[in-house]
């Protein structure tokens, strides 16, 4: 993913070169996120989807997997509002779907995304991947 930083003088990358590993934005530090846009630590499940394509799969995460997976989604940043994104398409999609009592999140990533995240359909600020998530996402898909 090649994500860039909007400046006075133009466009300037931010040093934001990262395939789903872990992003730090050197020019202006990362945003915080409120309690409202967390998942809730009473998830029991979560599933865990990969389309290429050509070709797609998807586990169903439980109890202490499941809840591995939120406490790392709760820990990402939002994304600063000076990102682009390319517009290149193609490559897999991975999208993580936590199920609750009363809402359902998705957080859904590709090559030049970050994790764009919706409640119940409705879209939520765009979240920076850390090492950890993806990891733990790649682990949870191959089972």
């Amino acid at each position: 993913m090649t994500s860039f930083r909007t400046t006075t003088s133009g466009l300037a990358v931010a040093g934001l070169m990262a395939a789903s590993a872990g992003i730090a934005h050197a020019a202006g530090g990362t945003v915080g996120r409120p309690a409202a846009e967390h998942v809730p630590s009473s998830i029991k499940s979560a599933s865990v989807m990969q389309d290429s394509g050509s070709a797609a799969s998807k586990r169903m995460v439980t109890g202490a997997k499941a809840l591995r997976l939120v406490k790392l989604f709760d820990a990402l940043h939002r994304e600063p509002s000076d990102i682009m994104h390319c517009d290149v398409a193609g490559g897999p999609t991975t999208v993580v779907s936590f199920y609750g009592a009363k809402h359902v999140w998705q957080a859904t990533e590709s090559a030049c995304t970050n994790v764009q995240v919706t409640r119940d359909g409705k879209r939520l600020p765009t979240l920076l991947p850390s090492k950890a998530w993806t990891a733990a996402v790649a682990k949870d898909l191959r089972g």
